[in-house]
């Protein structure tokens, strides 16, 4: 009886293993989110729930949100900039949030940019959009005044290869020739950031980036000057 209940539990640790390999790593879902990104998520919650102001501009995405100095809106907009950014977030997972870390604050104008991550879990273009058509729905849902889709920023490993990863520029277009697709026919704000951080190569130009994947300060300067022009409009 007890070497059986040990091919059991050995059965069971190998289902578990390959479900992983299969499932949580492989083109349709992310890994969920660690103690650290939970908690990120739960301090936005509180944030809009007790401290956030309603009808103002939010910014939501990965990592390249989250390290963005919103004070470099100050005296730009007529509205306070709120960053609800969590490093590594994927597009399902910003999904998930999207209701209690920006939409239950009636914003007037919500900024999305994430996907990148996504990719390096070799998530596939049409599921990425899938998520972030969605979190277009839902925001006209609750009739935010000003939706905007960022494109994803190109990528330069010959900077940092580690911090790239698996990410390719090729992969990239993919995804933003779908996203701007899907904003003209849903009537919403498509901004092109690729076009505007690309070099003469295709890669991520390095004045604008320190690790060839997120902006350095004159970088985030060219955003806000990009996304400045279409919260005025």
């Amino acid at each position: 009886m007890k070497i059986k209940r040990i091919a059991v539990v050995a059965i069971l640790v190998l289902v578990s293993i390959l479900t992983y390999t299969l499932i949580g790593c492989n083109n349709n879902t992310s890994t969920e989110y660690d103690v650290i990104k939970q908690t990120k998520r739960d301090n936005f919650t509180i944030l809009n729930e007790s401290y956030a102001q309603k009808n103002q501009t939010v910014l939501i995405g990965d990592s390249i949100i989250e390290i963005y100095n919103t004070e470099l809106f100050d005296g730009l907009l007529s509205t306070t900039v709120y960053n609800r950014g969590i490093s590594g977030d994927t597009s399902d997972k910003l999904l998930e949030r999207l209701q209690d870390n920006a939409l239950n604050i009636a914003p007037q104008n919500l900024v999305v940019l994430v996907g990148t991550n996504d990719l390096s879990r070799k998530i596939s273009a049409d599921i990425i959009c899938d998520n972030i058509c969605k979190v277009i729905d839902k925001s006209k849902e609750a009739e935010v005044e000003k939706i905007i889709i960022c494109s994803l920023l190109p990528v330069n490993k010959a900077i940092n290869s580690n911090m790239v990863g698996t990410r390719k520029n090729s992969d990239i277009k993919e995804v933003n020739a779908k996203l701007k697709n899907i904003c003209q026919q849903k009537k919403v704000v498509f901004v092109d950031l690729y076009t505007i951080f690309e070099d003469k190569d295709g890669n991520f130009d390095k004045k604008y980036t320190y690790d060839g994947l997120h902006p350095n300060a004159s970088g985030y300067i060219v955003i806000t000057a990009a996304l400045k022009e279409v919260l005025n409009s």
